[in-house]
């Protein structure tokens, strides 16, 4: 069979039956193969920017492997954006990357360029399909690389000219390297850790979600045995916990005098995954307290400078590692109470929108869906109000923005498009929202029914925060007016039901003619007075 068709019978073999791309001239050969499977589709975007968002989405979602295929080297450039943030929230990804036809290389064709280096930048491993005697076997290492932890994307390169060659090699299942659990001496040197403070506390990350089926039940039980709250660390990309949870005390900011602020009260910290904690502007504080760690990634660094290693670091299966050392801490005698403060609402006022208020509001509606939130500084504002399950609640985790949207669809498409699909709802920001709009047109291709909720303040709000901080004030150059964007225009371009609302009463009727499930992809446009910030912007950076 040619090795196109190899690549792709394995992929399916190994659970794989969506693929992401822009395709270009050297990937027809990919493209053309992939339309004769009948298990595996090929999802079109039109650009790499929304391409890559879909797939990691589409990964964090449905907790599996995400494929992404893109077009050489400007395709690859593209999309390098959102493989640095797959990279840093540690999404499991292959990116199958077209290569120039070999037979020509020697000419600098057009496209061509030096992929390997460019993928090197923003993967943790790079393969090539150099030769017929190396394909399947690089096929299958690119494979086994992105399906073991620690994840991120791996990038195998495809030559058209090689596609197109027969090789004898049959298509098998891929056996990714397992983490072990903790043996029984390291189990019981975490709980006497734990059982040893007075006030432990939990930071989770990202691990979590993707350990075996997901190991977040494992952490609330331990958390309840311990009576102790679980932060999620700065910018983690799944929440780790149900937010509903009594141990859920909401997202660390990221800044580490803030976290240093939050945690101390507490005189052991156990971090549960994450290579340390991700912060945005600087700042000098100290963590004293005995640290310990598990997880996926070796590279994990203490937080807190001079303030110490950890007691106890491991690499290791979470759920079953987590399952052990809660039995082991035995019966406690522990006081839980709710972990996170409650806050008071804003008033109402009929002739305005406030944030906080629509966000409240949007999440009564739609607390059974799945969030994607990328809003800027009202993020603080859904973390404090949601009621969500572990992993149904996503963000970038890298801090850049243009994500968001586009992931969204990925969500839909891997939660289902038909009468029983999950609900997606996407908040974001107007300025947010601009980076890789063209993906509502995938969405309304495949068929989904996402909430795109775009918080227009017309303002980059949250760079403005920043400059409150460190130049004094707002900066004109951060506001995005005149002219008004008009994103009705942008819902008719791809064939979205449009609804907007720039009062309190004007977004109760939108959002109460909303089933609880839609029937079509609706854009709705809440027009916010930029003079309101939402109740928890403080916590923002």
């Amino acid at each position: 069979m040619k090795i196109s068709e190899y690549l792709l019978q394995t992929l399916e073999q190994n659970g794989v039956t969506h693929i992401f791309g822009n395709p270009g001239t050297t990937e027809l050969p990919l493209v053309k193969a992939c339309e004769q499977r009948k298990k595996l589709k090929y999802v079109v975007a039109l650009s790499e920017v929304s391409a890559v968002p879909m797939a990691d989405g589409y990964a964090r979602a449905h907790r599996s492997l995400g494929v992404v295929n893109l077009h050489v080297a400007p395709g690859l450039g593209n999309g390098m954006g959102t493989l640095y943030t797959a990279g840093i929230a540690g999404t499991p990804l292959l990116v199958l990357v077209g290569g120039q036809d070999r037979r020509f290389l020697h000419t600098n064709p057009i496209l061509w360029g030096p992929v390997e280096k460019m993928a090197g930048a923003v993967c943790k491993a790079v393969f090539v399909l150099n030769t017929s005697f190396d394909a399947a076997a690089n096929i299958r290492r690119a494979l086994r690389t992105a399906m073991t932890p620690p994840y991120g994307p791996v990038a195998l390169i495809c030559p058209p000219d090689l596609l197109e060659t027969d090789i004898s090699e049959k298509p098998s299942t891929v056996t990714p390297a397992a983490l072990a659990a903790l043996d029984k001496n390291q189990v019981g040197a975490y709980a006497k850790f734990l059982s040893g403070a007075k006030k432990p506390a939990i930071i989770a990350a990202e691990d979590v979600h993707w350990d075996s089926s997901g190991a977040s039940a494992e952490l609330e039980k331990l958390a309840t045995a311990l009576g102790a709250p679980v932060y999620a660390a700065p910018y983690t990309g799944v929440l780790p916990i149900s937010s509903a949870s009594p141990a859920y005390a909401g997202y660390l900011p990221p800044s580490l005098k803030q976290v240093a602020d939050r945690l101390t009260p507490h005189d052991a910290l156990l971090f549960v995954g994450g290579r340390g904690l991700r912060n945005t502007l600087y700042s000098e504080a100290h963590l004293p307290q005995r640290k310990a760690w598990l997880g996926h990634d070796a590279s994990a660094q203490a937080p807190g400078g001079d303030d110490g290693e950890y007691t106890l670091a491991t690499v290791t299966n979470l759920k079953t590692s987590l399952a052990a050392i809660t039995a082991a801490l035995g019966k406690r005698k522990t006081k839980s109470k709710p972990a996170r403060a409650p806050l008071d609402l804003p008033a109402r006022d009929a002739r305005v929108l406030h944030p906080t208020l629509a966000i409240h509001a949007l999440l009564k509606k739609f607390g059974h869906a799945m969030w994607i939130d990328e809003s800027g500084l009202s993020t603080s504002d859904v973390r404090q109000w949601m009621q969500l399950k572990a992993g149904e609640y996503l963000i970038n985790g890298s801090g850049g923005i243009g994500w968001g949207l586009a992931a969204s669809v990925g969500a839909a498409i891997a939660r289902g498009t038909g009468k029983n699909a999950r609900q997606i709802v996407a908040v974001i920001g107007d300025g947010s929202a601009l980076y890789a709009s063209e993906a509502l047109w995938t969405a309304e291709h495949q068929g989904a029914k996402i909430l795109l909720v775009i918080l227009s303040n017309r303002r980059y709000a949250t760079l403005n925060e920043a400059a409150s901080r460190l130049a004094g004030g707002p900066l004109q150059s951060f506001t995005i007016e005149p002219p008004v964007i008009d994103f009705s225009g942008l819902a008719k371009l791809y064939d979205w039901r449009y609804l907007a609302a720039s009062t309190e009463i004007q977004m109760d009727a939108a959002i109460a003619s909303l089933g609880a499930n839609l029937a079509k992809n609706t854009l709705l446009e809440l027009k916010l007075d930029p003079a309101l910030k939402p109740v928890t912007a403080s916590r923002h950076f």
